[in-house]
């Protein structure tokens, strides 16, 4: 198997099929087969030009990331911090919004890093602004209190995360991170959940009320979707300022994934050949292991992009 380090717009599809379960919308699943796991997605560090030339994305055509403000949902990669703790701004980890939208806050769904105040943020947001939107933020510097959880699960210290302060990770130095929604219109603790590796991170900053955000999210189920890994979706952004950070085994989910089966997808460290998970034939739409030959990748999933200086690299 050949590593692939540049692919300038090449799309993979994943054309690769397994014997196994079969799920409802014929997806099928395998055993451990050929998943090698040696590649990441490695994401440019250069601000990309607005048209997707130096992005890692999944254009979603077949409805399996339309999920709304009343749908359980999940999102899991590892990621590996490339920046540094002179960045001062934030790191896009995973955003989801309509296609040929122009706005982050288009029926959208984003993860990301804000370096300069040591937090991460999940949010859903409908109407193109941000008047109407449901957001949590977790930070991790503060040890004790309300904060303590979060701090622990991390495992920082007092200073920020950054690719010279990983915290607590798994193999290799990847860190696992997983947030879950529930039913709710809501950003709390009961309904948004942030995991470090396998631990919950607690109740986010809101703790009262809706928790972040204003108005009320009202997401649509019409429009397909895009999904971008280490940039956002309106003009793809940059992801960081110091190395390329990089990412791997990204999973997406219609259902809120539990404790148990969030420290199944860590698996002690090591990532999982997710089509082996316990909730795959039911509530997986989507694994993307980035492997250099498609393997591991399953049949029916949407395709994904690597483009321009981001690259498939070993992890």
């Amino acid at each position: 198997m050949g590593l692939i380090t540049k692919i300038n717009g090449l799309t993979y599809a994943n054309t690769a099929k397994y014997s196994g379960v079969t799920k409802a919308n014929t997806k099928k699943v395998g055993g451990t087969g050929n998943f090698h796991n040696k590649n990441a997605a490695s994401r440019s560090i250069s601000t990309d030009d607005g048209s997707g030339s130096e992005a890692i994305f999944i254009a979603d055509t077949n409805g399996d990331f339309k999920f709304t403000d009343d749908t359980a949902c999940s999102f899991s990669f590892w990621v590996k911090p490339g920046w540094n703790a002179s960045l001062n701004t934030s790191v896009y980890l995973l955003n989801i919004n309509d296609t040929g939208s122009s706005s982050v806050y288009d029926n959208g769904w984003r993860i990301y890093f804000n370096e300069s105040n040591n937090r991460i943020y999940f949010e859903f947001s409908s109407g193109g602004n941000s008047s109407n939107r449901r957001e949590n933020f977790w930070h991790f510097h503060d040890s004790g209190g309300l904060y303590d959880d979060a701090h622990t699960a991390a495992g920082t210290g007092s200073s920020n995360w950054s690719s010279a302060n990983r915290g607590n990770v798994g193999n290799d130095d990847y860190t696992l991170i997983t947030v879950t929604k529930g039913t709710a219109n809501s950003s709390l603790h009961a309904n948004f959940k942030l995991y470090w590796n396998n631990r919950d991170c607690g109740a986010g900053f809101y703790r009262t009320g809706s928790g972040g955000g204003a108005g009320t999210a009202n997401l649509g189920s019409t429009n397909d979707k895009k999904a971008v890994i280490g940039g956002n979706v309106a003009n793809f952004g940059n992801s960081g300022n110091n190395a390329e950070t990089k990412y791997m085994n990204l999973s997406i989910w219609d259902k809120e994934l539990s404790s148990s089966e969030v420290s199944e997808l860590y698996n002690s460290g090591a990532p999982l050949h997710v089509g082996t998970h316990s909730a795959y034939a039911a509530s997986c739409v989507g694994w993307y292991p980035f492997q250099d030959d498609g393997a591991g990748e399953v049949s029916g999933n949407e395709s994904f992009a690597v483009n321009g200086d981001s690259n498939l690299e070993a992890k």
